[in-house]
């Protein structure tokens, strides 16, 4: 007897209800026999436990259940007796326990740490969602062999939120803590580092990430074992990759920088629980969709905005490489940012249905897609899922016709090649030693891949047995290997080898080398590709770490991608990414097609890009597809794909294609995506505006960049019944939850600070149609009377003590957690933003930067500081102030503008200066439209401010109600006339 969807449904709206003990009891039962498959005989109830003075209230295999009526107001009690349960059970038994606690409509688990009770994660149990419940419980308590591996299945079974995932990690840190001070574990995790932050653009250095990779590479790799039918191995034969080296697939599994478990005591243990959770699983039919929905479940997903790692669906894979790839059996490709390996399953799908019309055998199709379809990913875990993903698109078959001994072509390595030298014609691999020397090859030797990994064999063999220097120089010459300056140089790095292993740091580098070094042979001439696709990062400048900033810069200026100023933290790294591409592994006359921003269409910091030369490459534009808002579940943002060919520059195409429509699900399959999505063609948005820019774009100028947001904006605070000091009130940093990591984590700053230093500081959000919604009240540190902007030993010289506190407190927090080589004060008044504007001008106009809609006002607060989510300007009569208010404000102006805006997930976004890319004339009082114009602007600003906003009402909510009323009255019509009357199309 199964559990029908109608009993299993009845049973859950039970169990929510939460039933009282005994009701629980005998509901969970047929929940466990019959939902799970459990044996009757397996549970005990009541189960005596005399050492602890106490009964399970059930026990199935090695979980341990404790029902309570209310787990609300019972939880501590639940908590006291699994914590006397469950150690005495893993005492009697040598074997590990998890305990759950439930009431019916929440199940928390359980497991002991240390010798206490840890908590693990918990489940709220749902009558809309009674299957939800079956699979959770399925997952802790492992019941059923042979899931069926479905990525929801696997997620919960194994992603980060289940118990599988969250006992492996807790495990792996007490395996590490054991190891992390020994040199080759400490080795390998400072080589994860230095790799992670190239993919992360900054540091990521912290052990739990450490630990989560760990966890996916063992998963991986049993996923990778069990997908070719070979029985589980041991597990240093599992990571070690055995299995594939005896059966002659190399560059699969293999040995590297996550092994480092099977040194600790109980490791082995260890990784065998994983891989058994994993085996469940029936794998020999696994689809490679379930691996990638795997990884992106468990790859820092708190980081991923950050990284600007936007995984791309199967749907939109496929369809770039059908439009790239026109002969797939005599074109090689490569993707130097493959990730999970999306584009290089969708190209091996297309050259085996062009091998199998051209009627190849298996071997001989293996074969050449094994020379022609290749990847490279600087992420260690990424590159992993590909090398299994690659495996699973050549498919069964293939690889039993293997006719000799093969090697997967997806090579972890930095595909930008940072980590080389140029010196003259000559660029050489550098391997970078964490506290140690360089190791450098040759490009002599790196061009020659077997010649390369024979050489570091022979440099790892002779190192282990200690030999010399001279032996290693004689064995090079004897092989005709390398001679002259190439000689010496390997001959040091085989010293520092040798040193390396004397110190117990030398089994990695074997790994590291080889893969490190494939890039450069790949940017070879004879090796690049006649198509390179793939989804570059999109990391933002300002996320990368101050070295890596110095780098990108400079890498941009070499190629002209480089804007700077107030763009230059809009900058990403995508832009870069597709010209360094083109410049190293695509052949002249070959197709590059890159996922994008959509901003690479028409924003100021691909400008560059855009010309299509980039020194010592160029490309012309051939084809752009769009992906705006509507597109969705898509990427958080609007994205393009941008089609170019290796060859002489020339004008951007003329149209664009544009998708429109809704997804049934993220990873829809090609077939859904052609059922859903239509397109059109509509001109290219970069194509500018008519007419002269208008005389306004130089007279407004963006506020201050016053963030973080903790250590400037403050409320002020009472003292009691007789207030605060008036001269220097007691003010605390204001909290909100919109503040970034990590600051949003850092307990507020609270001092006194004279008054003279508190001024209103208007923000994005403080800005209406027509009407300021309020400034926040934020710390300056603009002294009057000196006129200048004071640090904190300045103004402790000067005699603010208050202000010197706080400003020596907040310099502090900078210095630690900033993310910018400037100074605090120096981001303050970047770009001089902030001294600009002081001492404030009576009369200023002020536009949001970004929004869908535009929003201007006019400020008259001699005191009041202008933020950096505004562009200002000041005016001397009040009259032209309304003039450019009633413009600002129009809906033709944001409507002729529109397609040159960036666009965000609710569709046009920044605004910026392009409304002075229309040619706005300057306000002359002696034509009769101006003056309209203005007058009509005054009464809506008159209307504007009759609109009774209640206290706390969200901007958004106040600039609609506005809108709804001057539409109402008739004066937006009236203002759209008049713009349209003054800007004729």
């Amino acid at each position: 007897m199964t559990l029908s969807p109608r009993r299993l449904t009845e049973l859950v709206v039970e169990l929510v209800s939460r039933p009282g003990h005994e009701k629980l009891r005998a509901l969970m039962y047929e929940l466990l026999v019959y939902g799970l498959g459990a044996n009757s005989t397996d549970i005990h109830f009541e189960q005596s436990m005399p050492e602890v003075r106490g009964r399970l209230d059930a026990l199935l295999g090695q979980t341990v259940f404790e029902f309570k009526r209310d787990l609300r107001r019972e939880r501590r009690t639940a908590e006291e007796e699994l914590g006397r349960y469950l150690p005495q059970r893993e005492k009697d038994t040598g074997e590990r326990f998890i305990g759950i606690a439930t009431d019916g409509a929440e199940f928390a688990t359980y497991q002991v740490e240390d010798g206490r009770l840890s908590p693990l994660i918990s489940y709220r149990a749902s009558a809309d969602d009674p299957a939800g419940l079956l699979l959770w419980l399925d997952s802790v308590v492992s019941l059923q062999p042979n899931l069926t591996p479905e990525p929801e299945t696997v997620r919960i079974e194994l992603g980060r939120e289940s118990v599988a995932c969250r006992r492996a990690l807790s495990g792996l840190a007490a395996l590490w803590s054991a190891v992390c001070a020994r040199p080759e574990a400490l080795l390998k995790r400072q080589l994860w580092a230095d790799l992670i932050a190239i993919a992360y653009g900054n540091r990521v250095d912290e052990d739990v990430l450490f630990l989560q990779h760990t966890y996916l590479t063992i998963v991986a790799k049993t996923i990778a074992t069990r997908v070719l039918a070979i029985p589980l191995p041991a597990p240093d034969d599992l990571l070690l990759g055995r299995a594939f080296l005896e059966a002659g697939i190399s560059g699969a599994v293999e040995s590297d920088l996550f092994d480092w478990v099977l040194d600790a005591p109980g490791g082995a243990e260890m990784v065998a629980r994983i891989s058994r959770q994993v085996a469940r699983f029936r794998l020999d039919d696994v689809e490679h969709d379930v691996l990638k929905g795997l990884y992106e479940s468990l790859i820092d997903p708190d980081q991923r905005h950050d990284l600007g790692e936007y995984f791309t669906p199967d749907w939109l894979a496929a369809r770039v490489c059908a439009e790239a790839i026109s002969s797939p059996l005599d074109q090689r490709l490569i993707d130097p940012a493959c990730g999970s390996g999306t584009f290089l399953f969708h190209a091996i799908k297309l050259f085996f249905a062009a091998a199998d019309e051209a009627r190849l055998t298996p071997g001989e199709a293996l074969k050449q897609c094994l020379e022609q379809v290749i990847g490279i990913e600087v992420h260690p875990v990424a590159v992993l899922v590909a090398r299994v993903t690659y495996l699973l698109a050549l498919g069964e078959e293939r690889l039993r016709s293997r006719p000799e001994a093969i090697a997967l072509p997806v090579y972890l390595g930095d595909a930008l090649q940072w980590n080389t030298r140029q010196i003259l014609a000559h660029r050489d691999v550098v391997i970078r030693v964490p506290e140690g020397p360089d190791l450098i090859f040759p490009q002599a030797l790196t061009d020659d891949p077997a010649r390369f990994d024979d050489t570091v064999k022979t440099m790892l063999e002779m190192s282990d047995h200690d030999a010399s220097d001279d032996a290693f120089r004689a064995w090079l010459s004897r092989d005709g290997n390398c001679s002259g300056a190439d000689a010496d140089e390997l001959v040091t790095t085989y010293a520092h080898l040798r040193d390396l292993r004397q110190s117990g740091r030398n089994h990695v580098w074997g790994y590291v080398a080889r893969n490190l070094s494939r890039p450069l042979w790949l940017s070879s001439p004879s090796q690049r590709a006649h198509v390179v696709v793939g989804n570059p990062p999109w990391l933002s400048f300002r996320y990368m770490a101050p070295g890596m900033q110095r780098t990108f810069r400079d890498e941009c200026r070499k190629r002209g991608l480089w804007s700077g100023g107030r763009v230059a933290a809009h900058h990403d790294m995508a832009a870069y990414f597709f010209a360094r591409s083109a410049e190293l592994y695509l052949k002249q006359g070959g197709t590059i097609a890159f996922v994008m921003p959509y901003g690479a269409l028409n924003r100021t910091p691909y400008t560059g890009l855009r010309t299509g030369r980039f020194g010592e490459a160029e490309v012309r534009f051939i084809a752009a597809w769009v992906f705006d808002e509507t597109v969705q579940p898509l990427f958080p943002v609007p994205s393009a794909v941008l089609f170019a060919k290796r060859e002489a520059p020339g004008p951007l195409p003329e149209a664009i294609t544009v998708y429109t429509g809704r997804l049934p699900r993220r990873d829809a399959s090609p077939a859904e995506a052609a059922a859903r999505l239509r397109f059109r063609t509509i001109p290219w948005p970069d194509k500018g505006l008519p007419g002269e820019r208008s005389c306004y774009v130089r007279a407004f100028r963006q506020g201050a960049t016053m963030v973080p947001r903790r250590l400037c904006l403050v409320d002020r605070l009472e003292s009691g019944r007789l207030g605060a000091n008036p001269s220097a009130p007691l003010v605390e940093s204001r909290v909100s939850k919109l503040e970034k990591h990590p600051w949003v984590k850092l307990p507020p700053l609270r001092q006194t600070v004279e008054a003279t230093f508190l001024r209103p500081l208007y923000l994005g959000e403080s800005v209406a149609p027509f009407r300021v919604l309020g400034a926040a009240l934020a710390v300056v540190p603009w002294d009057d009377v000196a006129e200048q902007i004071l640090d904190a030993a300045a103004a402790q010289e000067l005699g603010y003590p208050g202000l010197a506190r706080w400003l020596n407190t907040a310099e502090r927090l900078w210095h630690e957690y900033g993310r910018s080589d400037l100074a605090l004060l120096q981001r303050w008044n970047y770009l001089d933003a902030l001294r600009k504007q002081l001492p404030p001008a009576p009369i200023r106009v002020v536009y949001a930067k970004s929004g869908q809609l535009l929003s201007a006002a006019i400020v008259e607060d001699c005191r009041a500081v202008i933020d950096h989510k505004l562009y200002w300007a000041s005016f001397e009569r009040y009259s032209e102030a309304l003039y450019v208010t009633g413009l600002l404000n129009s809906e033709i102006i944001r409507s002729r503008i529109a397609a040159l805006q960036s666009r965000g997930r609710w569709g046009a976004r920044d605004v910026d200066k392009l409304v002075f890319e229309l040619p706005i004339p300057r306000f002359d009082t002696r034509n009769a439209l101006h003056v309209a114009l203005m007058r009509a602007a005054l009464e809506a600003e008159r209307l504007a401010g009759l609109v009774d906003l209640p206290p706390r009402l969200h901007f958004v909510k106040a600039r609609r109600r506005i809108r709804t009323v001057l539409a109402s009255t008739g004066i937006t019509r009236q203002l759209d006339a008049l713009v349209a009357e003054l800007l004729p199309i």
